[in-house]
């Protein structure tokens, strides 16, 4: 059956409507002329209103904001005399797309189209032409400033190649960052919504970032000579490129004088001067300042036209130090004599096997000796470091110069000369421990002041446990009370008595001594020490002694001294004199400076007594270790010799901790001298050259 589509239609029915494509087309044109209409008239109302406007602001030059480094404080010694301070210079600056090797191709694409037209950049051979011009000009360009700088060609080289590898270093960071956030979606899952909406919102791949380092002048050569300095300012048409900037940079006046303590500059994580090491690291903040900015117009030819300051740069405050620089100097040159001496007497007993200038090997043992020391005077009723001398030494001014194989050098030495063994050497104490044993002993009632112990050189067995007396002469320190052990270092003493007493006490007085800890000296990178607790201490009579385990800091042996000296207060050590940072117009800041106020006395008058009878009779008896080396007999000395045992055959190292005058202490003081051997006739002769030097000063 088929169905009938003519029964559906109407006779009459009209065919459908049609469109006339002309009428289309007019009404299409319409809309165009109306729109283009509207668009013109407001470009004519534009050029009316704003045309001139419009074209001043295209010739006005561009503007950039530049940082201006605020002068960084000084560091003053206590008498005045400046140890570090900001010194201004010339410096030549030249832009480093003029520094890129290879060029970069969009600063070159732009240098060859500024000397063409616009028909010449589409001849081939004269693209290739200005190219090759554009770089020898450059070339030669480079060669006149190396030249007005006292550089050679290779120096300025290395220059340029060392700043490009510090700015693509910060490039690439950069980058890497910022496509790593790019990479991470906005939204997590694989469900169709979750696709979609990254589609919609993640970023797409983005471009290069350019660094600000791109953009910038960089410093090629400082302190450069005042009359290249004016040919370079005075020709910018001749130097494109370089400019001069009178910039500030560290001096260290006095070389290596309290280097360790005053510390060194050098390049931060973000590629600013910071302060590294010392007082430059820990007071940065005070010294550091803050930078101003100014406005520079650059012309179409990117050339400084204009620069105004619209922030002044805030001079960093000055840093005044407790260190006295007569007697810092005077540590500094005892300590590199008896350093050296301490080498020469190795190699003449055929005890060390020397590979190199700086590389002493022990017999029977593969590992280096490091020959090196510290030295450190404290007024023993403030805290006040007036000497902190660390050997071998460094100059700072080393790391302004930026001599990388000079420094290279210097971090590859075996004696370690940039670590400040004042308060970073955790090495065992030696015998000079046994002031901490004897507090102990007394305090806990272990012994009394009196008790008499005979000595027969040997605890248990002649091989073991033994006095230095019994090693050399085959014989015992006879009978002793605890002032007479401390005095002639009878081991045995204190190893009986130690043995009765437990290793809780001990532990107990060492930390109330402050060992095990940090002291709390204003200058980083302090080391802690190891004590061992009483369930680990091992051979207590070992660390009864300051052997094993138990290690200390130079500082540390001088905080305890000093207690004993001033009635048994513990004094936080500081290098930065109390209420001495001075900033501008006379002001003061204490945020360098710390609490002085000692701890309460913690020992004994009876303890303190004997302690301080023993310590005396160490220099002043002639049975004492001392007496030979250290006695004086217009100034009485005391103090307490202490050689750490190292293992194998290394020889040990050589202590002296002690206070003076005797009578009525001032200062206590400490010498450590690394794998010197023999205490008495190593460290001795330094503590009594340094209490002269002392003396000579005025100080006593």
């Amino acid at each position: 059956m088929f169905f009938d589509w003519r029964k559906f239609q109407a006779s009459n029915a009209e065919s459908p409507a049609v469109v006339d494509p002309r009428r289309r087309m007019a009404i299409c044109f319409g809309c165009f002329t109306a729109a283009a209409l509207l668009v013109f008239g407001r470009v004519v109302q534009l050029e009316v209103s704003h045309g001139a406007a419009f074209r001043e602001e295209a010739l006005r030059p561009i503007e950039r904001e530049v940082e201006l480094p605020a002068a960084r404080g000084r560091i003053l010694a206590d008498d005045g005399t400046v140890l570090a301070r900001d010194r201004e210079i010339d410096a030549l600056a030249v832009d480093y797309r003029l520094l890129q090797e290879p060029p970069g191709e969009r600063w070159l694409r732009a240098a060859v189209n500024a000397r063409l037209s616009k028909a010449d950049r589409k001849d081939a051979e004269k693209v290739a032409a200005a190219r090759s011009e554009v770089l020898a000009e450059r070339g030669a360009n480079a060669d006149k400033l190396a030249r007005l700088c006292g550089m050679s060609p290779g120096q300025w080289a290395a220059r340029s190649r060392k700043i490009q590898a510090r700015v693509e270093r910060i490039s690439t960071e950069v980058n890497r960052r910022a496509r790593a956030e790019a990479a991470r979606p906005c939204v997590r899952g694989d469900s169709w919504a979750a696709r979609l909406c990254r589609l919609l919102l993640d970023d797409p791949p983005r471009p290069r970032i350019v660094v600000k380092e791109e953009l910038r002048h960089h410093i090629m050569a400082e302190d450069i000579p005042p009359e290249s300095a004016a040919e370079i300012a005075g020709n910018p048409e001749v130097y494109p490129g370089a400019r001069i900037e009178r910039i500030a940079r560290r001096q260290y006046e006095h070389g290596s004088l309290a280097a360790h303590v005053v510390g060194h500059l050098g390049l931060g994580e973000n590629g600013e001067t910071v302060g590294l090491m010392g007082v430059e690291r820990q007071c940065e903040s005070i010294l550091r300042g803050a930078d101003g900015a100014a406005v520079e117009q650059i012309g179409r030819d990117r050339r400084v036209i204009a620069s105004h300051v619209v922030r002044q740069p805030q001079s960093g405050r000055d840093v005044v130090l407790t260190i006295v620089p007569p007697l810092q100097r005077a540590s500094e040159e005892l300590l590199l004599a008896a350093i050296k001496r301490a080498q020469n007497d190795f190699l003449a007993n055929n005890i060390t096997i020397k590979r190199g200038e700086n590389d002493f090997i022990a017999k029977n043992s593969s590992a280096p000796l490091s020959f090196g020391g510290a030295a450190a005077v404290m007024d023993v009723h403030n805290g006040e470091l007036l000497a902190a001398a660390s050997a071998p030494a460094f100059d700072p001014n080393l790391f302004i110069t930026g001599d990388d194989e000079a420094i290279g050098s210097l971090l590859a030495e075996r004696s370690h000369p940039l670590f400040n063994r004042v308060v970073q050497m955790a090495i065992p104490p030696g015998s000079t421990f046994k002031i901490v044993t004897a507090a102990a002993l007394l305090e806990s009632a272990a012994t009394g002041p009196g008790e008499p112990f005979h000595c027969r050189g040997y605890l248990h067995s002649p091989d073991r446990q033994r006095c230095e007396l019994f090693v050399r002469r085959g014989i015992g320190h006879g009978e002793v009370t605890l002032a007479e052990a401390i005095a002639v270092s009878c081991n045995v003493y204190f190893f009986h008595f130690a043995g009765s007493m437990g290793g809780r006490p001990l532990v107990d007085w060492a930390e109330r001594f402050g060992f095990g800890r940090p002291t709390g000296v204003d200058l980083p990178g302090e080391a802690a020490g190891s004590l061992p607790t009483p369930e680990n201490l091992g051979e207590l009579q070992s660390a009864a002694i300051g052997q094993g385990a138990l290690t200390a800091t130079p500082l540390q042996v001088l905080r305890m001294t000093a207690a004993v000296a001033n009635g048994g207060r513990l004094l936080r050590p500081s290098v930065v004199k109390q209420g001495r940072v001075a900033g501008g117009q006379g002001r003061e800041n204490q945020d360098a400076a710390h609490d002085h106020s000692p701890s309460a006395p913690f020992l004994s008058q009876g303890a303190l007594n004997t302690i301080r009878r023993g310590l005396e009779r160490v220099v002043a008896d002639p049975r004492g270790t001392a007496h030979g080396t250290v006695f004086i007999e217009s100034i009485p000395i005391a103090g307490k010799t202490g050689t750490a045992e190292t293992g194998g055959d290394r020889p040990g190292h050589a202590w002296f901790a002690g206070y003076v005058p005797a009578d009525a202490p001032k200062y206590a003081f400490v010498i450590v001298l690394e794998h010197a051997g023999d205490a008495s006739s190593t460290a001795g002769p330094v503590a009594k050259r340094l209490v002269l030097r002392m003396w000579e000063l005025g100080m006593l």
